[in-house]
Protein backbone atom coordinates (compact mmCIF):
# COMPACT_ATOMS: atom_id res chain seq x y z
CA UNK A 1 0.00 0.00 0.00
CA UNK A 2 1.47 3.31 -1.12
CA UNK A 3 1.62 6.73 0.46
CA UNK A 4 -1.09 8.99 -0.94
CA UNK A 5 -0.03 12.52 -1.96
CA UNK A 6 -2.65 15.28 -2.10
CA UNK A 7 -1.43 17.34 -5.05
CA UNK A 8 -4.23 19.90 -4.76
CA UNK A 9 -3.31 20.82 -1.18
CA UNK A 10 0.36 21.12 -2.12
CA UNK A 11 -0.48 23.47 -5.01
CA UNK A 12 -2.61 25.66 -2.73
CA UNK A 13 0.23 25.80 -0.18
CA UNK A 14 2.74 26.78 -2.89
CA UNK A 15 0.46 29.59 -3.99
CA UNK A 16 0.20 30.82 -0.39
CA UNK A 17 3.98 30.61 -0.05
CA UNK A 18 4.45 32.73 -3.19
CA UNK A 19 2.01 35.28 -1.76
CA UNK A 20 4.03 35.33 1.50
CA UNK A 21 7.28 35.92 -0.44
CA UNK A 22 5.67 38.78 -2.36
CA UNK A 23 4.43 40.36 0.88
CA UNK A 24 7.92 40.12 2.37
CA UNK A 25 9.49 41.80 -0.65
CA UNK A 26 6.91 44.54 -0.55
CA UNK A 27 6.75 45.15 3.22
CA UNK A 28 10.27 44.11 4.30
CA UNK A 29 9.00 43.58 7.83
CA UNK A 30 10.13 41.16 10.54
CA UNK A 31 6.60 39.76 10.84
CA UNK A 32 6.46 38.70 7.22
CA UNK A 33 9.97 37.26 7.51
CA UNK A 34 8.95 35.16 10.51
CA UNK A 35 5.82 33.99 8.65
CA UNK A 36 7.97 33.07 5.65
CA UNK A 37 10.38 31.06 7.81
CA UNK A 38 7.49 29.21 9.48
CA UNK A 39 5.90 28.40 6.12
CA UNK A 40 9.24 27.07 4.87
CA UNK A 41 9.79 24.78 7.86
CA UNK A 42 6.15 23.71 8.37
CA UNK A 43 5.96 21.10 5.56
CA UNK A 44 9.15 19.38 6.75
CA UNK A 45 7.95 19.31 10.36
CA UNK A 46 4.46 18.20 9.37
CA UNK A 47 5.66 15.26 7.27
CA UNK A 48 8.35 14.31 9.82
CA UNK A 49 5.84 14.22 12.69
CA UNK A 50 3.44 12.21 10.55
CA UNK A 51 6.17 9.63 9.88
CA UNK A 52 6.95 9.25 13.59
CA UNK A 53 3.26 9.14 14.51
CA UNK A 54 2.57 6.44 11.93
CA UNK A 55 5.17 4.19 13.56
CA UNK A 56 3.60 4.47 17.03
CA UNK A 57 -0.17 4.77 16.56
CA UNK A 58 -2.33 1.67 17.14
CA UNK A 59 -5.98 0.63 17.29
CA UNK A 60 -8.17 -1.23 19.76
CA UNK A 61 -11.50 -2.88 18.88
CA UNK A 62 -14.15 -4.00 21.35
CA UNK A 63 -17.76 -5.13 21.16
CA UNK A 64 -20.24 -4.31 23.90
CA UNK A 65 -21.21 -7.99 24.11
CA UNK A 66 -20.00 -11.26 22.64
CA UNK A 67 -23.58 -12.18 21.76
CA UNK A 68 -26.21 -9.99 20.11
CA UNK A 69 -29.72 -10.71 18.93
CA UNK A 70 -30.60 -10.14 15.31
CA UNK A 71 -32.13 -6.72 14.57
CA UNK A 72 -31.01 -5.38 17.97
CA UNK A 73 -28.61 -2.46 18.18
CA UNK A 74 -25.12 -3.49 19.24
CA UNK A 75 -22.05 -1.31 19.62
CA UNK A 76 -18.46 -1.57 18.44
CA UNK A 77 -15.89 0.71 20.04
CA UNK A 78 -12.91 1.80 17.94
CA UNK A 79 -10.09 3.42 19.92
CA UNK A 80 -7.09 5.24 18.45
CA UNK A 81 -4.09 4.87 20.78
CA UNK A 82 -1.30 7.45 20.53
CA UNK A 83 1.70 7.13 22.90
CA UNK A 84 3.49 10.12 21.32
CA UNK A 85 3.09 13.89 21.57
CA UNK A 86 2.40 14.23 17.84
CA UNK A 87 -1.10 14.66 16.49
CA UNK A 88 -3.13 14.16 13.36
CA UNK A 89 -6.47 15.76 12.58
CA UNK A 90 -7.50 12.86 10.38
CA UNK A 91 -6.63 9.18 10.73
CA UNK A 92 -8.43 6.95 8.24
CA UNK A 93 -9.35 3.55 9.70
CA UNK A 94 -10.40 0.80 7.30
CA UNK A 95 -13.09 -1.25 9.08
CA UNK A 96 -14.28 -4.55 7.59
CA UNK A 97 -17.52 -6.16 8.78
CA UNK A 98 -17.62 -9.83 7.82
CA UNK A 99 -20.25 -12.51 8.47
CA UNK A 100 -18.09 -15.62 8.29
CA UNK A 101 -21.07 -17.98 8.23
CA UNK A 102 -22.55 -16.57 5.02
CA UNK A 103 -19.20 -15.23 3.75
CA UNK A 104 -20.67 -11.76 3.39
CA UNK A 105 -18.36 -8.77 3.71
CA UNK A 106 -18.66 -5.00 3.67
CA UNK A 107 -16.24 -2.25 4.58
CA UNK A 108 -16.15 1.41 5.50
CA UNK A 109 -13.54 4.08 6.13
CA UNK A 110 -13.69 5.84 9.49
CA UNK A 111 -12.14 9.25 10.01
CA UNK A 112 -10.95 9.87 13.58
CA UNK A 113 -8.53 12.39 15.11
CA UNK A 114 -5.34 11.37 16.89
CA UNK A 115 -4.97 13.13 20.23
CA UNK A 116 -1.74 14.16 21.89
CA UNK A 117 -0.42 11.31 24.05
CA UNK A 118 -3.84 9.79 24.65
CA UNK A 119 -6.73 7.76 23.31
CA UNK A 120 -9.73 8.73 21.24
CA UNK A 121 -12.72 6.36 21.16
CA UNK A 122 -15.74 6.24 18.89
CA UNK A 123 -18.74 4.00 19.67
CA UNK A 124 -20.37 2.79 16.47
CA UNK A 125 -23.98 1.49 16.53
CA UNK A 126 -24.52 -1.68 14.51
CA UNK A 127 -27.85 -3.21 13.52
CA UNK A 128 -27.18 -6.70 12.18
CA UNK A 129 -29.96 -8.26 10.13
CA UNK A 130 -28.45 -11.74 9.62
CA UNK A 131 -27.58 -14.50 12.06
CA UNK A 132 -24.01 -15.74 12.17
CA UNK A 133 -20.55 -15.00 13.45
CA UNK A 134 -19.66 -11.38 12.71
CA UNK A 135 -16.04 -10.26 12.68
CA UNK A 136 -14.92 -6.64 12.87
CA UNK A 137 -11.49 -6.21 11.31
CA UNK A 138 -9.15 -3.24 10.94
CA UNK A 139 -6.47 -4.17 8.40
CA UNK A 140 -4.86 -0.79 7.81
CA UNK A 141 -4.89 2.84 8.92
CA UNK A 142 -3.85 6.01 7.10
CA UNK A 143 -2.29 8.83 9.11
CA UNK A 144 -2.50 12.30 7.54
CA UNK A 145 -0.01 15.02 8.37
CA UNK A 146 -1.26 18.26 9.94
CA UNK A 147 -1.04 20.23 6.69
CA UNK A 148 -2.84 17.47 4.80
CA UNK A 149 -0.13 16.88 2.19
CA UNK A 150 0.19 13.10 2.51
CA UNK A 151 -1.54 10.03 3.93
CA UNK A 152 0.90 7.45 5.27
CA UNK A 153 -0.55 3.91 5.45
CA UNK A 154 0.21 1.34 8.10
CA UNK A 155 -0.76 -2.32 7.85
CA UNK A 156 -2.30 -3.64 11.06
CA UNK A 157 -4.40 -6.58 12.19
CA UNK A 158 -7.02 -5.95 14.85
CA UNK A 159 -10.02 -8.28 15.13
CA UNK A 160 -12.99 -8.69 17.42
CA UNK A 161 -16.12 -10.75 16.89
CA UNK A 162 -19.60 -11.49 18.18
CA UNK A 163 -22.28 -14.08 17.54
CA UNK A 164 -25.63 -12.89 16.24
CA UNK A 165 -28.44 -15.17 17.38
CA UNK A 166 -32.09 -15.14 16.27
CA UNK A 167 -34.57 -12.88 17.95
CA UNK A 168 -37.20 -14.48 20.21
CA UNK A 169 -40.44 -15.19 18.35
CA UNK A 170 -43.53 -17.23 19.15
CA UNK A 171 -43.70 -20.48 17.19
CA UNK A 172 -47.11 -21.64 16.02
CA UNK A 173 -48.71 -24.70 14.53
CA UNK A 174 -46.42 -27.41 15.90
CA UNK A 175 -46.70 -28.64 19.48
CA UNK A 176 -43.24 -29.81 20.37
CA UNK A 177 -44.40 -31.41 23.61
CA UNK A 178 -46.94 -33.60 21.81
CA UNK A 179 -44.43 -34.44 19.13
CA UNK A 180 -41.82 -35.37 21.71
CA UNK A 181 -44.32 -37.60 23.51
CA UNK A 182 -45.26 -39.31 20.25
CA UNK A 183 -41.63 -39.94 19.35
CA UNK A 184 -40.87 -41.39 22.77
CA UNK A 185 -43.91 -43.63 22.65
CA UNK A 186 -42.88 -44.91 19.23
CA UNK A 187 -39.49 -45.82 20.72
CA UNK A 188 -41.08 -47.42 23.74
CA UNK A 189 -43.30 -49.60 21.59
CA UNK A 190 -40.21 -51.54 20.52
CA UNK A 191 -39.40 -52.61 24.07
CA UNK A 192 -40.57 -55.98 25.33
CA UNK A 193 -43.54 -55.79 27.62
CA UNK A 194 -43.25 -52.04 27.55
CA UNK A 195 -42.98 -51.86 31.35
CA UNK A 196 -40.56 -50.79 34.04
CA UNK A 197 -38.43 -53.94 33.72
CA UNK A 198 -36.76 -52.16 30.73
CA UNK A 199 -35.68 -49.11 32.71
CA UNK A 200 -32.79 -48.60 35.10
CA UNK A 201 -34.88 -47.34 38.02
CA UNK A 202 -38.32 -46.13 39.11
CA UNK A 203 -38.72 -43.22 41.49
CA UNK A 204 -41.31 -40.76 42.71
CA UNK A 205 -42.31 -37.88 40.48
CA UNK A 206 -40.43 -34.58 40.94
CA UNK A 207 -41.87 -31.31 39.59
CA UNK A 208 -40.19 -30.66 36.25
CA UNK A 209 -40.10 -34.31 35.14
CA UNK A 210 -41.57 -34.93 31.69
CA UNK A 211 -45.02 -36.45 31.60
CA UNK A 212 -43.88 -39.02 29.02
CA UNK A 213 -41.61 -40.60 31.68
CA UNK A 214 -44.45 -41.30 34.13
CA UNK A 215 -45.09 -45.02 34.74
CA UNK A 216 -48.88 -44.88 34.70
CA UNK A 217 -49.60 -48.51 35.72
CA UNK A 218 -47.33 -48.42 38.75
CA UNK A 219 -48.58 -44.94 39.65
CA UNK A 220 -52.17 -46.24 39.68
CA UNK A 221 -51.21 -49.12 41.97
CA UNK A 222 -49.30 -46.98 44.45
CA UNK A 223 -51.65 -44.00 44.21
CA UNK A 224 -48.65 -41.72 43.66
CA UNK A 225 -46.91 -40.60 40.48
CA UNK A 226 -43.87 -42.73 39.66
CA UNK A 227 -41.28 -41.85 37.00
CA UNK A 228 -39.13 -44.15 34.88
CA UNK A 229 -35.38 -43.52 34.74
CA UNK A 230 -34.24 -44.98 31.45
CA UNK A 231 -30.98 -46.65 30.54
CA UNK A 232 -30.30 -44.16 27.73
CA UNK A 233 -31.39 -40.67 26.90
CA UNK A 234 -32.12 -41.57 23.29
CA UNK A 235 -35.72 -42.46 24.18
CA UNK A 236 -36.33 -39.24 26.08
CA UNK A 237 -35.28 -36.51 23.71
CA UNK A 238 -36.20 -34.87 20.45
CA UNK A 239 -33.69 -35.22 17.64
CA UNK A 240 -33.81 -32.01 15.61
CA UNK A 241 -31.97 -31.65 12.32
CA UNK A 242 -31.33 -28.14 11.01
CA UNK A 243 -30.79 -27.91 7.26
CA UNK A 244 -28.18 -25.35 6.21
CA UNK A 245 -29.05 -25.66 2.52
CA UNK A 246 -30.25 -22.72 0.44
CA UNK A 247 -29.61 -19.04 0.03
CA UNK A 248 -28.42 -16.85 2.87
CA UNK A 249 -31.94 -15.57 3.53
CA UNK A 250 -33.41 -19.09 3.49
CA UNK A 251 -30.81 -20.49 5.88
CA UNK A 252 -31.29 -17.46 8.10
CA UNK A 253 -35.03 -18.15 8.40
CA UNK A 254 -34.31 -21.85 9.11
CA UNK A 255 -31.92 -20.89 11.92
CA UNK A 256 -34.49 -18.49 13.39
CA UNK A 257 -37.23 -21.12 13.43
CA UNK A 258 -34.90 -23.82 14.75
CA UNK A 259 -33.59 -21.60 17.52
CA UNK A 260 -37.06 -20.69 18.73
CA UNK A 261 -38.40 -24.25 18.57
CA UNK A 262 -35.48 -25.47 20.67
CA UNK A 263 -35.89 -22.54 23.05
CA UNK A 264 -39.55 -23.48 23.46
CA UNK A 265 -38.69 -27.13 24.16
CA UNK A 266 -36.02 -26.17 26.68
CA UNK A 267 -38.53 -24.00 28.51
CA UNK A 268 -40.85 -27.03 28.63
CA UNK A 269 -38.03 -29.18 30.09
CA UNK A 270 -37.66 -31.24 26.92
CA UNK A 271 -34.15 -32.39 26.07
CA UNK A 272 -33.02 -31.89 22.48
CA UNK A 273 -30.31 -33.47 20.40
CA UNK A 274 -29.43 -30.86 17.78
CA UNK A 275 -27.93 -32.24 14.57
CA UNK A 276 -26.56 -30.44 11.53
CA UNK A 277 -24.43 -31.34 8.54
CA UNK A 278 -20.93 -29.86 8.42
CA UNK A 279 -20.08 -29.48 4.74
CA UNK A 280 -16.38 -28.88 5.40
CA UNK A 281 -15.92 -31.92 7.64
CA UNK A 282 -18.40 -34.03 5.62
CA UNK A 283 -20.03 -35.31 8.80
CA UNK A 284 -22.87 -34.61 11.20
CA UNK A 285 -22.31 -32.56 14.32
CA UNK A 286 -24.41 -33.36 17.40
CA UNK A 287 -25.08 -31.34 20.54
CA UNK A 288 -27.17 -32.22 23.58
CA UNK A 289 -29.24 -29.21 24.66
CA UNK A 290 -30.94 -28.97 28.02
CA UNK A 291 -30.71 -25.25 28.75
CA UNK A 292 -30.37 -21.86 27.06
CA UNK A 293 -26.60 -21.65 27.53
CA UNK A 294 -26.11 -24.94 25.70
CA UNK A 295 -28.40 -23.64 22.94
CA UNK A 296 -26.23 -20.52 22.52
CA UNK A 297 -23.05 -22.60 22.47
CA UNK A 298 -24.54 -24.92 19.86
CA UNK A 299 -25.43 -22.05 17.54
CA UNK A 300 -21.93 -20.69 17.96
CA UNK A 301 -20.66 -24.06 16.68
CA UNK A 302 -23.13 -24.04 13.77
CA UNK A 303 -21.74 -20.70 12.58
CA UNK A 304 -18.38 -22.36 11.91
CA UNK A 305 -19.89 -25.05 9.65
CA UNK A 306 -20.97 -23.07 6.59
CA UNK A 307 -23.93 -23.44 4.27
CA UNK A 308 -24.43 -25.67 1.23
CA UNK A 309 -26.66 -25.76 -1.84
CA UNK A 310 -28.23 -29.21 -2.05
CA UNK A 311 -30.33 -30.25 0.94
CA UNK A 312 -32.14 -33.40 -0.26
CA UNK A 313 -29.09 -35.60 0.29
CA UNK A 314 -29.04 -34.80 4.02
CA UNK A 315 -32.05 -37.07 4.67
CA UNK A 316 -30.21 -39.90 2.91
CA UNK A 317 -27.16 -39.24 5.06
CA UNK A 318 -29.31 -39.38 8.20
CA UNK A 319 -30.84 -42.70 7.13
CA UNK A 320 -27.39 -44.12 6.42
CA UNK A 321 -25.48 -42.77 9.43
CA UNK A 322 -28.29 -42.85 12.04
CA UNK A 323 -30.51 -45.78 11.00
CA UNK A 324 -31.50 -46.40 14.64
CA UNK A 325 -33.68 -43.26 14.63
CA UNK A 326 -37.31 -44.02 13.84
CA UNK A 327 -38.13 -40.33 13.45
CA UNK A 328 -36.71 -36.87 13.89
CA UNK A 329 -37.67 -33.25 13.33
CA UNK A 330 -36.16 -31.46 10.34
CA UNK A 331 -36.14 -27.69 9.92
CA UNK A 332 -35.94 -26.84 6.23
CA UNK A 333 -37.35 -24.64 3.48
CA UNK A 334 -40.71 -25.91 2.19
CA UNK A 335 -42.13 -25.63 -1.32
CA UNK A 336 -43.52 -22.18 -0.53
CA UNK A 337 -40.04 -20.91 0.29
CA UNK A 338 -40.71 -20.61 4.04
CA UNK A 339 -38.91 -22.26 6.94
CA UNK A 340 -40.90 -25.22 8.25
CA UNK A 341 -40.56 -28.00 10.83
CA UNK A 342 -41.54 -31.47 9.64
CA UNK A 343 -41.35 -34.91 11.23
CA UNK A 344 -39.28 -37.32 9.13
CA UNK A 345 -40.05 -41.02 9.57
CA UNK A 346 -37.27 -43.53 8.95
CA UNK A 347 -37.53 -47.26 8.34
Amino acid sequence: MKTRIHIGRIIVYIILFIVAVSMYRFLQSHYTLIMLIIMTAAPVLSIGMCFLLRRSVSIDLKTASGVSKREDISYVTVTVINPTFFISMDAGIHLIIENTFYENRSDTMLSLPVRVHGNYSAMLPMKLSMNGNVKYIVDYIRVRDILGFIDMPKMVSFVTEQNVIPEDIETEGLSMTDMNRGMSESEESKKKGNDYSDVSDVREYIPGDRLMSIHWKLSAKRDILMVKDRESMSDQQVVLLISLAGTSREVDSVLTLGYNLIRKMVMENVFVKLVWWDEGAQSFNERQIGNINELLESFSDIYYSGTYKEGDRIKDYMASIMPHLRSYVMIEINESGDADAVIVEQG
